[in-house]
């Protein structure tokens, strides 16, 4: 009978430390790149708790340097279990991470772009969550477009290369500069050369790789392309109607879109991300995004739309979390892109366009607001492929020779040579 009791015990206190084990939470971390946020992501993610209290977050800071910092955390064997990276990482180190194309897929549906930034030529695995979309194009003030177009003006009819010189000519005729060029390195190689040269500009996704990888066999000459040669038209335009042209290269960030915000010249080629200085102007006017055309076809809905993408993503470990702790990650990932807390966080902290259904929390930004609506009627020009597939430091080597042609230092045909060269040169 003792020997029964005892047994009786040992099956009990088993069976309570079972239930003790099975009510602790399953702890994860989480790692963002959104630097300048991080009390309000802590609480964002106190939300995310009480919301699931079988699971604790702990959260990690990003660094000065933010690839360096997270790949310190794999070295020290804490990988963080969902990670807010550039979609550029989450590919290059796609071996670590989650694909959330196994299981359940339903809840995709709900995002309505920017699957082709987290997946690999040829492969069917999707690595992340898009988490924002950028949008970018010509920037317009719409006080002045009122006043020298009309209060009824439609920005969108500027849709072939000789209208929008045709606009242009007009705010000049007002004895207003009709644009300026932001001359920096990485403004002239990525947004403006490398995200419109490499992109649906050139056709399906198989032909811009053709075109791409032509750049390393050599099989790609520019100067016989005739997408190059549009792109470069268009620059040519915008550097005639420059307000800065007399000294090109003497320009700031903040100067340039201060002249835009207030008045004194009508449009930029920059993007929504450049809210964050604007707000801070004592006066400005009100701004929106109108489209960038390449050509004179009409036709060609592509002249009716401006760029986006989609620049970071949530990602999911598996090198180093367990799969307990893999799948309260990917629970994590999809609600701060997905729930209206996470869509919340990202417009009031960050200002962010979102690229998902049922966005309902109103944006200050009214940039992306532009963004947002041009994304909502399918008017984004798909730039994956420059995003996704160049070299990492195009825009770093390739920049400063746009700087060249802008100032009248290097003509069309070297720019193209320095540009084969230094793809063979890789």
């Amino acid at each position: 009978m003792f020997k029964k009791l005892i047994s009786l015990l040992i099956a009990l206190a088993l069976m309570l430390s079972l239930a003790v084990a099975v009510a602790e939470p399953v702890t994860i971390s989480f790692y963002s790149t959104q630097a300048g946020v991080d009390e309000a992501t802590v609480a964002l993610l106190g939300k995310f708790m009480e919301e699931h209290p079988d699971i604790k977050v702990e959260y990690y800071p990003c660094g000065d340097d933010q690839l360096a910092a997270w790949l310190a955390l794999y070295s020290a064997g804490t990988a963080p279990t969902v990670s807010m990276l550039d979609v550029g990482q989450i590919l290059n180190y796609s071996d670590y991470m989650y694909n959330f194309n196994d299981g359940n897929t339903e809840w995709m549906s709900d995002v309505i772009t920017g699957w082709n930034y987290v997946q690999k030529e040829g492969s069917d695995a999707i690595y992340g969550i898009p988490s924002s979309y950028q949008g970018f194009s010509l920037m317009y003030n719409k006080r002045l477009v009122a006043e020298v177009l009309g209060a009824d003006f439609d920005v969108n009819t500027v849709n072939t290369k000789d209208k929008l010189i045709e606009f242009f000519d007009k705010f000049e005729a007002a004895g207003i500069p009709a644009t300026v060029v932001f001359s920096a390195d990485w403004a002239l190689g990525a947004h403006y050369l490398g995200c419109q040269l490499f992109s649906e500009w050139l056709g399906d996704k198989d032909t811009q790789r053709a075109v791409l990888k032509g750049l390393y066999t050599g099989e790609t000459k520019l100067m016989e392309l005739e997408h190059f040669h549009n792109v470069m038209d268009m620059f040519d335009v915008l550097k005639k109607y420059n307000i800065n042209k007399a000294d090109p290269l003497a320009d700031t960030q903040e100067g340039d879109l201060e002249m835009l915000a207030t008045g004194k010249t009508a449009t930029m080629f920059q993007g929504d991300w450049n809210w964050l200085q604007i707000q801070t102007f004592a006066e400005r006017d009100d701004l929106g995004f109108m489209p960038f055309p390449l050509t004179n076809d009409e036709a060609n809905p592509l002249n009716g739309t401006i760029r986006g993408s989609c620049p970071k993503g949530y990602c999911v470990d598996i090198y180093q979390n367990t799969p307990e702790q893999q799948a309260a990650g990917v629970e994590l990932a999809k609600w701060l892109a997905l729930s209206d807390a996470g869509k919340e966080f990202m417009i009031t902290q960050l200002g962010s366009t979102l690229p998902f259904t049922n966005v309902t929390t109103p944006n200050g930004n009214p940039l992306a607001v532009s963004t947002q609506e041009y994304l909502e009627a399918d008017k984004v020009l798909d730039i994956s492929t420059y995003i996704c597939e160049s070299p990492t430091d195009f825009w770093l080597i390739v920049g400063p020779y746009m700087q060249a042609y802008l100032v009248d230092q290097m003509d069309r045909e070297t720019l193209a040579a320095e540009i084969e060269a230094y793809f063979q040169d890789l």
